[in-house]
């Protein structure tokens, strides 16, 4: 008799996650140790502090050199549920606030590169003392690290956080000098924010107090992007300085709209062209002649040009938008803001953004850029380096006819 033939019976899979792989990911995703201090000042930004503090110096504990990053703000301070989610991984209590900076859940894990994490934090009169040791170590390790909270009633009813990171990085300390921490601050973090340039000064008051391995004591920094002030006009910088008037160039046009496709989408959008020595004289991180530039510094053509940004920071560069020519991206300190930008889980690019947005925001940009340089200012820019260029050729073949004159005779 023949076998009646097998019923296959449905079943059903539940995908699974493996926990402390995806901590180690995400952890190690934050490509630039800076990423750290982005986090923080961000963290601080979404719990309304006003005043920040980061500060960076190596101690010697149980008999060993470590580096310590501490960071504290008088902002919000976190109660039992908020403490959960600063150390859960995708969770975010503001995942629904559209004023909020931090909705991933992703950011602090960058805080686990490091051989211990203490937070220390106050609210409504409750205080909690978190540690967490060894995470990274116990994640290599496949376990998922345990954090010990020690509650306690405060001795005030100030609220704010105060977190210390005990050898991040590896100990790895090269890239936590005073200047080069302020340069980051103040190009990639809230604190450099643009949104001063459309108006928006509610934040102009908040304090951050910074402290770098290289120095011994607290600078204050003023929020907001470093932008250099504005140019004579062009006819009276050529009168005062001849063929360097392009160097002294700036001119800043500042632009808020909608997309065209989506209307619905609003962006904000500061362009700066300005000169080389214009550069140099705000900017001290710029390698050149003559200058003992700080370490971490960069040339012009490495920073400058183009910037997308979200939350009125910049997020990815892309003068291919802008350029037409060469090195032309160099004359611009340029930020387009869309807060319609989606961004990869380490806020490092934009590549989540659909892309009938960035097409939209393509199309506004370089129509953005053609009005610009069909400006008067702009042609009057190319006027002066044409001037400046005939002049310094004429000066180059002179000083060559009195080489070749002396050397025959």
């Amino acid at each position: 008799m023949a076998e009646e033939p097998q019923v296959a019976v449905q079943f059903e899979i539940t995908p699974q996650v493996n926990a402390t792989q995806e901590f180690v990911e995400i952890a190690r995703d934050f490509a630039n140790p800076l990423d750290l201090i982005r986090e923080a000042i961000s963290n601080a930004f979404d719990a309304r502090a006003k005043n920040i503090e980061l500060s960076f110096e190596v101690e010697n504990i149980d008999g060993e050199s470590t580096f310590l990053i501490r960071m504290n703000d008088d902002g919000d301070g976190m109660g039992r549920e908020e403490l959960q989610k600063f150390f859960d991984l995708g969770n975010s209590t503001r995942r629904e606030d559209p004023n909020s900076i931090g909705e991933k859940g992703h950011g602090t894990k960058v805080y686990f590169n490091a051989s211990k994490i203490v937070v220390d934090t106050q609210q409504g009169g409750q205080r909690l003392v978190a540690t967490l040791e060894s995470p990274i170590k116990k994640l290599h390790s496949h376990q998922i690290p345990v954090i010990i909270v020690v509650p306690s009633l405060s001795e005030t009813k100030v609220s704010g956080t105060g977190i210390t990171i005990f050898g991040y990085n590896n100990n790895r300390k090269e890239y936590f000098t005073h200047e080069r921490l302020k340069d980051h601050i103040r190009w990639f973090t809230k604190f450099g924010s643009i949104e001063k340039e459309f108006g928006f000064n509610s934040l102009n008051e908040t304090k951050l107090r910074l402290k770098g391995l290289d120095r011994d004591d607290f600078e204050t920094l003023q929020f907001g992007h470093v932008f250099p002030s504005e140019s004579e006009d062009v006819s009276k910088l050529f009168d005062k300085l001849n063929v360097d008037a392009p160097h002294h160039f700036c001119k800043r046009f500042v632009k808020i709209g909608n997309l065209i496709k989506n209307p619905e989408i609003k962006y904000h959008a500061v362009f700066s062209v300005e000169g080389r020595r214009v550069k140099y004289e705000s900017n001290p991180m710029i390698r050149r002649s003559g200058w003992a530039a700080p370490a971490g510094s960069y040339q012009v053509q490495e920073r400058y040009g183009f910037w997308l940004c979200k939350d009125f920071m910049p997020i990815q560069r892309n003068n291919a938008w802008v350029t037409t020519k060469g090195t032309e991206f160099t004359r611009l300190h340029a930020f387009f803001n869309c807060q319609a930008l989606k961004l990869t889980a380490n806020r490092g690019s934009i590549e989540n953004t659909p892309a009938e947005i960035l097409q939209d925001i393509e199309e506004v940009v370089r129509g953005l850029y053609k009005e610009i340089t069909e400006s008067d200012d702009w042609l009057a820019l190319d006027y002066l380096e044409e001037e400046a260029e005939g002049y310094n050729t004429t000066e180059r073949e002179k000083k060559n006819f009195e080489f070749r004159r002396a050397k025959v005779n």
